[in-house]
């Protein structure tokens, strides 16, 4: 089914771009403003074998005594795979795959990508210990004021890695979590680096913990999911009004909202919001943005199984609530943007005084599957063969049916004020297979999106108004 959208709203949304850069000069960023600068998986040849999905973590950082930054990203590996081995279906090898961090180099081609840390350069496998790089951030160690670029893993063995210069061969463990899951999110309160544990395995009913660095020392903040042992992870953090915000999944009661490590350190935490403030069928926080003074937080319902949009919720500085996007909205947009398909708020982020939201669509799943059922003839492990040689070979596949009906593929909004909405893309700019926009970084003039993609191979794109280009 098509996307029902309020027509009033469309046709706002359709309108928006041609009259805004009259009436309210900047208008934020456009669907051709966007441009591709990476190929999918960054290369054929190590696409096919590493299986490069998704751009899992993204950052710009400026090592010390030097002038000139880079754009990282470290990449999720075998996602399709693993989600299948999960349920059983994967017949075959293992579905492990080492991830990797890539650099932007556009002084060596306009879609260069520099490995700068390959994982089996710390293990060799083949039951490799890590399988994606899940967050990266910049932190200056307050304990000693060198600037590193940390990276956080997801798999048997969750680990920080830190390098000062993001070179080649810089790359230092730093700290391991000692359980399954993920390192899922890293964020920075009062000096400090904090580290959210997300038990990401099935088999693992840890609760979510919080750990905290001065980039020396390693203690624990929070064990045992806030006292709850169905808090299986904490999604995300977010320092606001002077307190660390973090927010859990939570897929029997829905999601819960604490606040911690305020003016007291010696305080217990505080619960702001529980059972998905919204829906208990709003299983995890999976974004927390702080714009113009007020807290922003994404929902996500796991792989669509609910059939749900996700929601966007703001907070005022007394812990007050509305909903911006969702039921009774103050956008107008029903969950998901009017798009049940839209499952996860996936990312926020400001560039140029615009919040920008990207979404993971689920048609394109449905698609695959259709793509599945129409070769009848070809066993699983056949069909996946198939689909990671046209990805080796960088083939480009039509949308199909599904996503030409719902325009299926990663949507972006912009937002110039958190309560205006308008779409820049509802269908993965094009590719129904770009199911996510996943990342996202505002540097100057630039907003870099990083788009998973399991059936072709992760992109990054870039958007620069026309004046930025012209420079």
């Amino acid at each position: 089914m098509k996307k029902n959208r309020a027509t009033p709203l469309v046709a706002l949304g359709l309108v928006f771009p041609l009259l805004c850069g009259a009436l309210l000069g900047d208008c934020g960023l456009n669907r051709a403003d966007f441009t591709m600068i990476s190929v999918n998986g960054f290369d054929a040849e190590d696409n096919a074998q590493d299986w490069n999905d998704y751009p899992w973590s993204m950052a710009y950082f400026t090592p010390d005594g030097t002038e000139q930054g880079h754009l990282y990203v470290g990449t999720g590996n075998g996602i399709d795979q693993l989600v299948m081995d999960r349920f059983g279906l994967f017949d075959g090898e293992s579905p492990l795959r080492p991830p990797e961090i890539r650099r932007y180099r556009p002084d060596l081609g306009a879609k260069s990508w520099e490995r700068v840390f390959d994982y089996r350069e710390i293990d060799e496998g083949p039951e490799f210990g890590a399988t994606g790089f899940r967050n990266m951030l910049a932190y200056r160690n307050q304990s000693d004021g060198t600037n590193y670029l940390y990276a956080s893993t997801f798999g048997s063995e969750p680990s920080v890695l830190r390098s000062a210069t993001g070179e080649p061969g810089s790359w230092e463990h730093f700290w391991s979590s000692g359980s399954n899951g993920s390192i899922r999110w890293l964020a920075l309160h009062n000096g400090l680096l904090y580290i959210a544990i997300s038990n990401d395995v099935v088999s693992d009913p840890t609760p979510g913990q919080i750990w905290a660095t001065d980039g020396d020392t390693v203690w624990s903040v929070m064990q045992g999911g806030f006292g709850n042992p169905l808090n299986r992870a904490v999604m995300t953090m977010v320092s606001f009004n002077g307190w660390l915000y973090a927010a859990t999944a939570n897929a029997v009661e829905g999601f819960e909202l604490w606040k911690l490590e305020g003016p007291d350190k010696q305080a217990d935490p505080i619960l702001i919001v529980d059972q998905g403030i919204t829906d208990p069928k709003n299983e995890a926080a999976s974004t927390l943005y702080v714009f113009n003074d007020r807290l922003y937080l994404g929902t996500m319902i796991f792989a669509g199984r609910r059939f749900r949009g996700c929601d966007l919720i703001r907070f005022d500085q007394q812990d007050h609530w509305e909903v911006v996007v969702g039921p009774s909205s103050l956008s107008g947009y029903r969950s998901g943007f009017n798009n049940r398909f839209n499952a996860y708020l996936w990312w926020l982020e400001e560039h140029d005084g615009w919040l920008y939201a990207g979404t993971w669509d689920s048609a394109a799943v449905l698609q695959v599957a259709i793509d599945m059922a129409g070769a009848v003839d070809v066993d699983l492990g056949e069909l996946l063969d198939i689909l990671r040689r046209l990805q080796s070979l960088g083939a480009k596949r039509a949308p199909g049916m599904i996503g030409t009906l719902t325009q299926g593929g990663g949507d972006l909004w912009k937002s110039p004020d958190g309560t205006r909405w308008y779409p820049v893309f509802t269908n993965g700019l094009g590719d129904t297979y770009n199911y996510g926009v996943r990342t996202m970084v505002s540097v100057d003039s630039d907003l870099y999106l990083g788009f998973a993609n399991p059936f072709d191979g992760l992109e990054v794109w870039r958007g620069q108004t026309a004046e930025s280009r012209a420079r």
